[in-house]
This record gives C-alpha cells, sequence and structure tokens, in this order.
C-alpha cells in the first residue's frame, strides 16, 4: 500500500464552477454509478488550466464517481484535451448530462463512442494527441490499438484492491462475499480486463451498515485525492508492478436479485445494501413485486411495525421499497431487462 501525501487545498485551482460541482458532490452520503448525472445548476464561463503542461483526456460515464476523478484529474498539473464516454449505457449520455456540462465549460470535445475500436473512434482520439488517458468507469473493451495510441499509455481507476474483484461490479460483490475492507485501485491498462500492472492502492474498511453507495462514495474521494500523484508517475514513465491474477477473483455483472430467495437474513441484508443505489434488490410484498432500497435484519419477535421478510435465522424489516428499479434502464417492476426472469 502505497501512503497518501496529497492536500487539495495545496492543489492547482479549479474554476469557481468546478468548485462548487466539487463541493455537491462532496456533499453526498451516496455515490452512484448509473451513467445519468446532470449537474443541477449551469455552467458559468469557460475555464481551463495553462496550456503547455502534458495533455491528458479523460474517458468515464455521467456518474458521481466518474465526475469526481475528473474533478481529481482537473486538479493536476496536466492539461485536460477531451472527455470520452460511450453511447448505449443510458440515454442521458446522448444528451446533456454530466460530462458533456463539464467538456462545454472547458471548451473541450466530448467523445461519444459508440464502439471505441472502430476507425471513426480511434481517429476521433488520436485527433486528441493526448499523452496519457484516465478511464473512470468505461464499459467497452480496449483493442491494442487503441491502448497504442497515447505514448504514456491508459491508467484505470478500479473500486477495488487488485487483483480481487475484477470485472464490472467489483463494490456489489465485495460487500455480498463478506468482506472487511475494499479499496481503489490505479493500473496501467493492458490487454484483458483488469489486469494490467498496478500503479497504486489505497484501503478502506466497510462498515457494518455500509452500502454499495457509501462505500463507493468514500473509495472515490481516496481516488480524487490520489489522482494528480498517480498522473506524476504515469507520465514519468513508472510501469508499475505486476498483477498476480491467480491470487485474484473476477466476478460478473448482476441483476435486480430477489431478497426473499435468500436462505439467511444476513444474505438478504446484503442483497439489499450490495445493491443501493445501483442495483436494487426486489421481493414479493403482498402478492406483488417491489425493489428493496432500505431495510434492516430484526428478531422474529420485534414489535417495530412494518412489513417483513421471515428466514430461518430472523426476519428482515424492510423499511423502503419502490416499484422503479432505479439502475440505468429507470423502468417499472417487470419492464427492467435486469429483473429475475424466474
Amino acid at each position: 500500500m502505497f501512503e497518501l501525501q496529497y492536500d487539495v487545498t495545496l492543489a492547482p485551482p479549479l474554476s469557481p464552477w468546478l468548485a462548487r460541482v466539487e463541493r455537491w458532490l462532496l456533499e453526498k452520503s451516496e455515490f452512484r454509478m448509473v451513467p445519468d448525472l446532470r449537474i443541477p445548476f449551469p455552467g458559468q464561463g469557460s475555464w481551463q488550466p495553462p496550456a503547455g503542461r502534458p495533455r491528458v483526456a479523460f474517458a468515464g460515464f455521467p456518474s458521481d464517481f466518474s465526475l469526481l476523478i475528473l474533478l481529481g484529474l482537473l486538479r493536476s498539473e496536466v492539461q485536460v484535451v477531451g472527455l470520452a464516454t460511450s453511447l448505449g449505457a443510458n440515454p442521458a449520455i446522448a444528451g446533456e448530462n454530466a460530462l458533456s456540462q463539464v467538456a462545454d465549460h472547458l471548451g473541450v470535445p466530448l467523445l461519444r463512442l459508440a464502439r471505441v475500436n472502430d476507425y471513426d473512434s480511434v481517429v476521433a482520439l488520436k485527433r486528441l494527441r493526448a499523452d496519457l488517458h484516465l478511464i473512470a468507469s468505461f464499459d467497452q473493451i480496449l483493442h491494442r490499438k487503441v491502448l497504442a495510441i497515447p505514448p504514456a499509455g491508459w491508467v484505470n481507476v478500479h473500486p477495488s484492491l487488485l487483483p480481487k474483484y475484477r470485472g464490472p461490479e467489483p463494490v456489489y460483490w465485495a460487500l455480498m462475499e463478506g468482506e472487511t475492507e475494499t479499496g481503489i485501485s490505479f493500473q496501467r491498462v493492458a490487454a484483458g480486463i483488469d489486469s494490467g500492472p498496478l500503479l497504486r492502492q489505497l484501503r478502506e474498511p466497510i462498515r457494518e451498515r455500509d452500502t454499495a453507495g457509501t462505500i463507493t462514495r468514500r473509495v472515490t474521494e481516496l481516488a480524487w485525492q490520489a489522482v494528480p500523484a498517480v498522473m506524476a508517475m504515469a507520465l514519468a514513465g513508472d510501469p508499475g508492478q505486476a498483477l498476480d491474477l491467480s491470487t485474484g477473483s473476477y466476478f460478473t455483472s448482476v441483476g435486480h436479485r430477489r431478497v426473499d430467495r435468500a436462505t439467511s437474513v444476513m444474505e438478504a441484508d446484503r442483497l439489499v445494501r450490495a445493491g443501493e443505489p445501483n442495483m436494487l434488490a426486489a421481493t414479493a410484498l403482498q402478492g406483488t413485486v417491489c425493489y428493496v432500497r432500505q431495510a434492516r435484519p430484526v428478531e422474529p419477535g420485534d414489535p417495530v411495525p412494518g412489513p417483513r421478510l421471515h428466514f430461518p435465522d430472523g426476519d428482515l424489516l424492510l423499511l423502503e421499497t419502490e416499484a422503479s428499479c432505479g439502475c440505468h434502464h429507470a423502468e417499472l417492476v417487470g419492464s427492467c431487462p435486469h429483473d429475475d426472469p424466474s
């Protein structure tokens, strides 16, 4: 583990509008990974760090996670020359969203890439003339011709202690597997999924009542603070430390898993907390399927009123349910592609 030596108060300043965006984000208690974020107040004027610094491009989604890491990049001693995102993950990506708002404020292009490895995408990425690309949440695998575009390579930010929990839902699975800590990893991007050499890794305890959202909030703040130092390492040519993938793990994406099919109240509780706020767990309640946002385990004889599910080791009190899935499809029960078909 690397020691973090960084003081945001001493970092290069942001514009007044970006500083306001940063404060707004940091006031949140949970961070969503759903790529539909829009900054709720309009951009003011334009701003760009001084030219002559290393040229860095950013790729990510309009989400809390990606946006705070982008702000960390803007606090680095670099010139941000363009942003990229992936079409298809959410309708918001095609319209105004947090990334397009920041790109407009910076006066740089936002590349909305349907297929990052296609000829047109490669040409657009090359035109940025970036020395380095930083990724914070992106759903397309980069082929070698794309990886070769920036001279200093690509750096990925992954919310787990790599090589553990490689894949698309690391925070979810760390909670479901009963881990007591997780963290954030910066790695050089290589062929394969989350397999490149490690540049920096920071650890964060998992607390008793954490949700995926509260964990993501804390590890993203760690990443935001670390971005300037990691950019300096990567631009200086630090190769990173090779991962031993044989000691790690890979987990796939998840859907709206059913709480009422859990084998214990503790498993059911983890399903709810792991699903909040990105991929809510579902259950049948009085004959109707709904999504569960908040719940807590109670003893079977606990007199607290409210709907509950019964398990051999206790009950799960349902504190907040809703009809909308809350994920990037934003559908009602029965309409979301991530619903359990059984």
